[in-house]
């Protein structure tokens, strides 16, 4: 894993430096203090004194000087021998740093989601099991209920006993067969449910692989161009 993060890392870095490559920035190199001039020679007067790192915008260049514009939009003229194009080691690692976060937060958030997916998903199996044991309960009722009319049937002497015992029953019957069919259809009805939002958490989960493989591609296709 710590491999892993050191090569993205590395990637970012040359991705990094070489996009600052190609733009005019140039940096004070060395462990230098120099001075930002009106003009170029030494009798102009000193604007401000630039240290290790300064980044500049170069405008012009003539004979040993650079005409420069700072962050901070000031402009003068300083030696060009004292100023590189090579982005400084601070840059580079600050640069690297805030990646590194962007993409430890990337991670993070596809972590939440996913175990929020997983959460979901166990409540409806949940809610599923309980549905299918109380269809099963109802089924039980009314075999036994078909079972008591079978042996009413058999063991009754009386007929008129046995027709109203009977009807009875077929009013039971018919009310456990309303319950139970009433029970189907809202275990079928949650069976829908639960499939359309498993569907649903699937497809985010992939969407998310989806937005994470493109932005690895984007990467390795960055880091390929140069």
């Amino acid at each position: 894993m710590r491999l892993g993060w050191i090569m993205i890392v590395v990637a970012c870095g040359a991705v990094l430096s070489a996009g600052v490559a190609s733009a005019d920035t140039r940096y004070v190199s060395d462990q230098l203090v120099i001075t930002l001039r009106e003009g170029m020679s030494n009798k102009y007067r000193v604007i401000k004194t630039l240290k290790t790192d300064t980044a500049m915008e170069v405008l012009a260049e003539q004979d040993n000087y650079l005409y420069v514009q700072l962050t901070d939009g000031t402009k003068g003229y300083v030696l060009k021998q004292y100023i590189s194009k090579k982005t400084p080691n601070s840059q580079r690692v600050k640069q690297l740093v805030d990646e590194l976060a962007a993409l430890q937060a990337s991670q993070s958030q596809q972590a939440q989601l996913t175990e929020q997916v997983q959460s979901e998903a166990a409540m409806l199996r949940n809610q599923l099991n309980e549905a299918n044991s109380a269809l099963t309960l109802n089924e039980e009722l009314l075999n036994n209920t078909k079972n008591e009319l079978n042996e009413l049937q058999i063991k009754a002497e009386n007929v008129v006993l046995i027709d109203e015992e009977r009807q009875r029953l077929k009013t039971e019957l018919s009310a456990v067969n309303d319950e139970l069919e009433s029970l189907r259809h809202d275990n079928n009805e949650m069976l829908k449910t639960a499939m359309i939002k498993w569907f649903v958490a699937g497809a985010g989960v992939l969407f998310v692989g989806w937005v994470a493989g493109k932005f690895s591609r984007k990467k390795k296709r960055g880091l390929g161009s140069y």
